[in-house]
């Protein structure tokens, strides 16, 4: 549940795409880590990647300058969906493996108890 409530809360928040003008991309691409297109604004341009690309480490300044701060957030966003989603496959794996451990544990040292109580 908390996986879902993370999932919703951060796909939610993402209001644009990770590079100048682009919209907000659908959940499955952004889980796939699919590239995203660049907009045909920049292509015909031929801007820098530095104007229009939030996704690469830059400055402050840098990010003020291009106005990249929605998307840099966005961008962080994107990568907090991956993170909860493949967070909430492994926390659900360790709990199945943990419950079906403690499942087959559990009877068996109860088992030699109810034995040893019915011979005295």
């Amino acid at each position: 549940m908390t996986a879902v409530l993370i999932q919703l809360t951060f796909y939610r928040e993402i209001k644009l795409g990770p590079l100048l003008g682009m919209t907000k991309r659908p959940y499955w691409e952004i889980i796939a880590d699919r590239p995203p297109g660049i907009p045909d604004f920049i292509r015909e341009k031929g801007l820098p990647p530095k104007l229009w690309d939030a996704r690469l480490p830059l400055s402050e300044d840098e990010i003020r300058k291009a106005n990249l701060g929605g998307h840099r957030r966005a961008h962080r966003r994107e990568e907090g969906l991956r993170t909860a989603f493949f967070g909430g496959w492994m926390v659900n794996g360790l709990y199945f493996v943990v419950f079906h451990a403690l499942y087959w544990y559990i009877p068996r040292q109860a088992k030699p108890r109810r034995a040893n109580l019915a011979h005295h």
